[in-house]
């Protein structure tokens, strides 16, 4: 009774539960599919493969096809053999549909010559080709057996290739495969593209890195983005023995006009804000730039201008450069434009024009001054912060000696003073330049700053101070000197037609002058005026006969008391105690024959024609 009773609760087992899931073997052939059965382990052999166990299940009825590969779709990676078999380096595993599948794979013995690799710290492993990312990842493998044959499991389909490991090489991975670390292991991960991720951690834990071209967070001030950055997460935060290496393209940083020297990885901080670590290294002759660091976040790269090479700015928008030496640039312009600063030597400038008396240079290192280009718009502001002194030129700067800025003129072969924003505790110089043009950086004397002009910008109010006397320089041809008897300011504002009626019997050179204060004052004052010859003659204007000329309350335009003209350096010069209205005149040359000489010289012509014909008739007359 007892043993009948056993055998009915068996059977009313099976009966509830059905029947034991069993291992279904079937016979495959390379590179022919096999249905296999959703939900079901199945174990395929195939017999040109001899050795060779596939055992999938699948998440739905699917086709199964196992193929043979001949060589390795792309060259491994460095250190690495390749291990062969009789039937080729690797096998593919192809699934129908939309299945998901768990497999394990059993390979054939490796070939003879494939065997004697595997010695001493040398391993056999596998690698996946992923055609996506067009890279290999690393798959472990569960073990290489006694036939030398190797197992592992097979974690997708794919592509899978056999090859030797050794100790120290970085292990092939793809961006957002979580990797396992083993505590106090250093290991080096190799990505695509170029980047190594190397990793010591403390426990065992898993570190995921995933790669984009765009942040969430702009760069630094005045960097450039090389568009690399790297998201690095670990599963338990810890802190780690970190390391990040990664090798650019020479070619695509000089296409983006970056400096290579400037290269740096730099992380996000708290607060959004990218941070540059303290061990950034950048090796131009390998293409790398490298760091260290003690915990993982986001990362990315980042580097300046080059000197030298335009860059595109967006019309009204400040932009601020960064440039490889540490220039920054902040400028804004009125339409889309190329700007380009360019290092200057100042020796091979002074080698032409020799600085003024008391004005030294000062040296950035490389260079020591500045070449501003702006093409396809106009700079509305434009401001320099250079990088520091030189320990010689900030030697320089001392009692008496300040720092300044100076704009050479190629065409007239001088040089005026750019009133400079300040001299900072680093031992950088702040200036705003008022255009594009060719700036130095100087040392100034006290007693030589007096003498200097200054460059001014039509239209913009320049502070004066009692007892001082400044010279503006506007462009090339005209300067304002003023001497105030109050801390007070003046505008000069430039109009090339001048459509008042000029004094009787002369020519104007077709532009006026309003010099404005801002508190109106008895002043010591001087316009000079540098005039083109050639104009002059084309206007049919005697240039010994060149005055400066004011708009008097009255309206009229009066000679002040005090001008003369230096035909030699063609400079027209008056002083005055009061600023209005100024324009250039000059008596109509009548040789010149020119259609303004013979407009001012037509009333006097016609006066001396009446006289004459009156004489004529007084002879006649009987």
């Amino acid at each position: 009774m007892h043993t009948r009773a056993r055998h009915l609760a068996l059977v009313l087992l099976l009966t509830i539960c059905g029947p034991a899931s069993a291992l279904l073997d079937l016979t495959g052939a390379l590179g022919v599919a096999t249905s296999v059965t959703a939900n079901t382990e199945t174990k395929l052999t195939f017999a040109t493969l001899v050795g060779a166990e596939l055992t999938v299940t699948t998440s739905s009825d699917a086709d199964v096809t196992l193929s043979a590969v001949a060589t390795p779709s792309s060259d491994l990676p460095p250190g690495h053999s390749s291990l062969s078999f009789a039937a080729g380096a690797g096998f593919t595993i192809e699934v129908s549909g939309d299945a998901t599948m768990s497999a394990t794979f059993k390979t054939p013995p490796l070939s003879a010559t494939a065997q004697t690799l595997i010695t001493g710290e040398v391993k056999a492993g596998c690698f996946r080709f992923d055609a996506t990312a067009q890279s290999y990842t690393q798959v472990d493998i569960q073990s290489y057996n006694a036939d030398q044959s190797i197992t592992l499991s097979l974690p997708v389909e794919g592509t899978y290739f056999f090859v030797t490991l050794e100790a120290g090489l970085p292990v092939p991975t793809l961006y957002a495969e979580a990797r396992a670390t083993t505590a106090n292991e250093f290991r080096v991960y190799s990505y695509p593209m170029g980047f190594l991720l190397g990793a010591r951690t403390t426990s065992n834990n898993s570190i995921t890195c995933t790669r984009s071209e765009t942040s969430s967070t702009p760069p630094p001030t005045g960097q450039m983005a090389v568009g690399a950055y790297f998201d690095i997460s670990m599963q338990t935060e810890e802190t780690v023995e970190g390391q990040l290496n990664f090798t650019y393209d020479a070619a695509a940083m000089a296409a983006a006009a970056i400096a290579e020297t400037s290269l740096k990885l730099m992380f996000k901080a708290e607060g959004e804000v990218w941070t540059e670590p303290d061990s950034v290294k950048v090796d131009t002759e390998a293409k790398v730039v490298f760091a260290t660091t003690t915990h993982f976040s986001e990362w990315g790269i980042f580097g300046s201008a080059s000197l030298g090479v335009a860059r595109a700015v967006t019309a009204n928008t400040a932009t601020t450069v960064q440039y490889q030496d540490g220039t920054m640039l902040e400028i804004t312009t009125d339409s889309n434009a190329d700007v380009t600063l360019s290092a200057v030597v100042t020796a091979t400038l002074t080698a032409t024009t020799s600085l003024p008396s008391g004005v030294s240079a000062l040296s950035l290192g490389a260079h020591g001054g500045f070449e501003l280009m702006v093409e396809g718009g106009s700079a509305t502001s434009t401001k320099i912060t250079t990088p520091p002194l030189t320990a010689a030129a900030q030697a320089l700067i001392t009692g008496s000696v300040r720092a300044g800025c100076m704009k050479y003129d190629a065409q007239a072969e001088s040089y005026t003073a750019v009133d400079i924003e300040s001299y900072n505790a680093d031992n950088t110089i702040t200036v705003e330049l008022p255009e594009p043009g060719t700036y130095v950086l100087v040392a100034i004397d006290a007693s030589a700053a007096v003498n200097l002009p200054v460059v001014a910008v039509y239209g913009e109010a320049r502070a004066t101070v009692a007892g001082e006397l400044k010279t503006l320089a506007f462009g090339s041809d005209v300067k304002v000197g003023v001497k105030t008897q109050t801390d007070n300011a003046i505008t000069v504002t430039r109009t090339e037609s001048d459509d008042s009626e000029p004094p009787e019997g002369l020519v104007g050179l077709g532009f006026v002058l309003d010099v404005d204060l801002q508190t109106e004052e008895t002043v010591e004052g001087t316009i000079e005026v540098t005039y083109d010859a050639a104009a002059v003659a084309a206007k049919g204007i005697a240039e010994a006969s060149l005055k400066l000329m004011f708009k008097a309350e009255s309206g009229a335009w009066e000679e002040p008391d005090s001008g003369s003209v230096d035909t030699s350096a063609k400079v027209v010069v008056a002083t005055t105690s009061h600023f209005s209205r100024w324009s250039v005149y000059g008596s109509a040359d009548v040789d010149a024959g020119t259609p303004d000489a013979a407009a001012a010289a037509a009333p006097s012509t016609l006066l001396a024609l009446t006289l004459l014909a009156l004489l004529s008739l007084a002879a006649v007359r009987p």
